[in-house]
């Protein structure tokens, strides 16, 4: 099995002559349609025209999406390259200038007072009303054209440059362990380690590696999040929070639901972390080393291959469309699976709308949690499978929709996964299950808390490495409470969480606790209607895009706005917690 993804059908290098002739024909669209813009955009006369001509326009500039999706992932396993550094740099240069049209077209459409019924009288303006919708909504925090345009450029020598300085700092830090230097992945992958010696060793180098870059990494989060708080400011938002809750298509109502529901929660999810610490042996608290640590004893791991033929099992046990669906991004080599040196960490997938196709990077190290890691990824490519119909401005679905068919291809794999284990593999499978849910709900927690800090703080001026880690400390006491040894807290998590330096997705942390329990109420209406579920989830997917998410929701008979949905789903997690302490003192009879 080849591990390493295959890009050449995107493109064989930045160099090519195919690259090369796209992007110029990119660069050409974006200039044609800005000037057609100036030119028709002057007054409202035959506004419905207008609108249809550039909508057309707009979706041929976005079918060259492929890019920079080729560049980011080329660049995911190749940090250093520097032709890839330019080549993202121009592409970043010529996405700017997207802008001008861009502001030109809310600003047109902010006046018409007769917009939906010219929407009505076009099949194309019908097709994309929701798109229309949501400009007409934008146009209120929307600034100038040449306002617009500054900032879009200044983003280039802003936040978009500390984030790539970011990146090759953390892509390339190396950790030093056992007398050897090694990848930062491959360090943070040690936590799954079967020997408690090597997982607390391995935190400590981890910790004690981040040393050599916390102070520039300050500068970056600085830099990014100051943009941010500026930027929301001109554009008249109350807060980034704001800014992001409108980009999310929720409310603050919504949000405030949730948390309130966790918060609630928080003391009965503190226990899992008590129960495991008991298991390893430890008198009180968790100390972090041990927080991905296995619970019993278990000579399982998969290959690459075991983690493949597992995960597509699973699927196929749920429908043969997904099962299809993930065999062929196998057999395609849409998956980059395993860690090496000057590959970005973590897991993303990437798609590429106007292709129909997605790529997935993965760091596996053989732990079942890395097979979950696979079925996450897969999930979200699944998603985008449900919109490859849709237009590319018809194709953006926000954050909170975004990790909810991923965490539910998550509870497909464990649920399949806890029919065939043995008694310890059975405590290790779920325990991993709600080691992951409690990471979306408890661990989220406080990296929202930690980045709701900073943007309050970052207000009054910048923040050293050591505010930094010391904000993050005082998240993850109040988030894990008792669960977590203070001994031994995790201070540096905002150096390497990628979330926090991207300035256009900001608070990227409530979203996956949305998700998490979005999905559990999903998983929950699948048991209860077995295959009469498929229609209506195809039906929820290919609605996200489209729709404000508590529309989506009701698609499945799901009402955001209530406290009880989300106690719902936090309370099955406590249920698994109640059956894994059964498990484990069982296991100790």
């Amino acid at each position: 099995m080849n591990t390493d993804w295959n890009l050449d059908n995107i493109y064989t290098s930045v160099n090519s002559e195919k690259f090369t002739e796209d992007f110029k024909r990119y660069k050409e669209l974006i200039k044609e349609l800005n000037d057609w813009c100036v030119i028709n955009f002057k007054d409202k006369s035959k506004a419905g025209d207008k609108l249809e001509k550039y909508i057309e326009l707009k979706n041929e500039i976005m079918s060259y999406d492929r890019l920079k999706m080729y560049v980011n992932l080329a660049q995911s396993t190749d940090t250093t390259n520097e032709n890839l550094a330019k080549a993202l740099d121009m592409l970043e240069s010529a996405e700017a200038e997207t802008s001008c049209h861009d502001t030109a077209v809310v600003d047109f459409v902010k006046d018409i007072e007769n917009l939906e019924d010219i929407i009505n009288r076009s099949d194309i303006l019908r097709a994309h009303s929701f798109y229309l919708s949501e400009i007409k909504k934008r146009s209120l925090h929307t600034l100038s054209a040449n306002e617009e345009a500054v900032i879009s450029k200044m983003k280039n020598t802003g936040s978009l440059l500390w984030e790539k300085q970011w990146n090759q700092l953390s892509s390339n830090l190396t950790v030093s362990f056992n007398n050897e230097e090694i990848p930062l992945s491959q360090a943070r992958n040690l936590a799954y380690n079967k020997s408690a010696k090597v997982r607390k060793k391995a935190y400590e180098a981890e910790l004690k590696a981040y040393e050599k870059i916390e102070r520039p990494c300050a500068f970056c989060m600085n830099g990014i999040k100051g943009e941010v708080i500026a930027i929301s400011e001109m554009r008249k938002y109350k807060s980034p929070l704001d800014m992001t809750l409108e980009e999310s298509r929720i409310d603050d109502k919504i949000l405030g639901t949730m948390l309130s529901a966790v918060e609630e929660k928080l003391e009965s999810l503190q226990e899992y972390f008590l129960i495991k610490a008991n298991a390893l042996g430890h008198k009180g608290s968790l100390p972090f080393y041990d927080l991905f640590a296995p619970v019993a004893e278990s000579d399982k791991s998969y290959t690459a291959e075991e983690a493949r033929d597992f995960v597509l099992k699973c699927f196929y046990g749920f429908s043969k469309d997904l099962g299809d669906f993930a065999k062929s991004a196998f057999e395609k080599r849409w998956l980059d699976l395993m860690p090496k040196k000057g590959k970005a960490g973590g897991a993303y997938c990437e798609t590429i709308h106007s292709m129909g196709e997605s790529r997935i990077l993965a760091n596996f190290g053989g732990a079942f949690d890395d097979v979950i890691t696979i079925a996450h990824e897969l999930g979200h490519a699944f998603h985008n499978t449900r919109l490859f119909h849709l237009s590319g401005l018809n194709s953006f679905y926000p954050m909170p929709i975004a990790e909810t068919a991923s965490t539910f291809c998550e509870s497909i794999v464990v649920n399949e996964a806890l029919k065939y284990g043995e008694n310890n593999e059975k405590i290790n499978i779920l325990e991993s299950d709600i080691m992951g849910i409690t990471q979306c709900i408890v661990d989220i927690y406080s990296r929202f808390l930690f980045e709701d800090s900073v943007f309050n703080k970052r207000k009054d001026g910048t923040l050293s490495s050591d505010e930094l880690s010391a904000l993050m400390l005082e998240a993850q006491k109040r988030a894990y409470g008792k669960g977590l040894d203070d001994n031994y807290l995790h201070k540096y998590m905002w150096v390497c969480k990628p979330h926090y330096y991207d300035a256009d997705f900001n608070y990227y942390n409530f979203p996956y606790a949305f998700g998490a329990l979005l999905s559990k109420g999903l998983y929950g209406i699948y048991n209860k209607m077995g295959d009469d579920f498929l229609p209506l989830y195809d039906k929820f997917l290919s609605a996200s895009s489209t729709m404000p998410l508590y529309k989506v929701a009701e698609i499945m008979g799901i009402d955001l706005y209530s406290k009880e949905f989300w106690l719902a789903g936090i309370d099955q997690v406590v249920n698994e917690i109640d059956e894994l302490k059964k498990m484990l003192y069982n296991s100790k009879l």
